[in-house]
Order: C-alpha cells, then structure tokens, then sequence
C-alpha cells in the first residue's frame, strides 16, 4: 500500500499561511499522467516570494470553487485567462 503524504498550499504558504494542498480539487491542479505525478501549476513555474500575487490566486480559486454553474466558471476561468496573458479581448 503507497503512502500518500500531504502536500502544502504554495499559494496560501507565500501568504504566510498553512494549509493542506486540495490538489484536484483545485483549478489550478495539473493532473498527472503515466510519467508525471500532479502538481500545482504555480510549483512548475516556481511561484515568486509575493504574498499580494499569491493572496490574488487564492481569491480567483475561491471564486471558481464557489461557480455555481460549469457556465459560470467557464467564464471565471475567461477572465482569469485574460488578466494573465494580458489580453483586452
């Protein structure tokens, strides 16, 4: 039997807080594959140090966590897409 050991919130750990990582239950969660484990997507790209930056993610997590529609968070996740590339489209 594998043991499965906690992982800790990157995001939530930068704000000064800890907590334990929801994995996929979280949007930002990169599912695994056959040659990779999952991981957070702000792991791989190595999160800076900045609790405002982090504090911004974990309110956009919250807000697509409580979409109550696939419509709505398609939406949230729009927007989100947006701001992060920049995008006025």
């Amino acid at each position: 039997m594998a043991i499965q050991k906690t992982r800790r919130c990157s995001l939530a750990a930068a704000t000064g807080r800890s907590e334990t990582c929801p994995e996929d239950v979280c949007p930002f969660w990169e599912s695994g594959g056959a040659a990779l484990e999952g991981r957070c997507a702000f792991d791989r790209i190595g999160l800076p140090e900045n609790a405002d930056l982090a504090s911004w993610l974990l309110e956009i997590r919250r807000r697509l966590e409580a979409a109550s529609s696939i419509e709505e968070e398609r939406a949230l996740r729009g927007v989100f897409h947006q701001l992060l590339n920049g995008s006025s489209e």
